[in-house]
């Protein structure tokens, strides 16, 4: 089975940041969104039909470079975790900054 969940924003939203716990796929379904991977050189501009593959324990922050964007986060069924992944996303989550609002999409 796969979870997909769809998200709107509008222009004058401040970026939202999410921890992601496991391999998603981002998919821009309507607009323009600005995507930030922490860790990445640079910012990406996408436009809708466009798509990245998220790892698992990195930070994103996503916001909408024009009104009613959309856009899209699927992941698969993922299996139980073990104790060291719970530990290692427990920690990645603490090194996120406390203003940032953070979803376990």
């Amino acid at each position: 089975m796969r979870e997909i969940r769809t998200f709107e924003l509008d222009r004058c939203d401040a970026p939202t940041g999410w921890f992601i716990d496991r391999p998603q796929t981002l998919r821009v379904t309507r607009g323009q969104i600005w995507l930030t991977i922490e860790g990445e050189a640079g910012d990406f501009w996408l436009d809708a039909g466009a798509s990245v593959e998220l790892k698992p324990y990195s930070s994103i922050w996503v916001s909408g470079a024009r009104d009613g964007s959309r856009f899209s986060l699927a992941s698969a069924s993922t299996p139980a975790r073990s104790v060291g992944e719970f530990v290692r996303a427990w920690f990645a989550r603490r090194t996120l900054s406390p203003h940032i609002a953070v979803s376990k999409a």
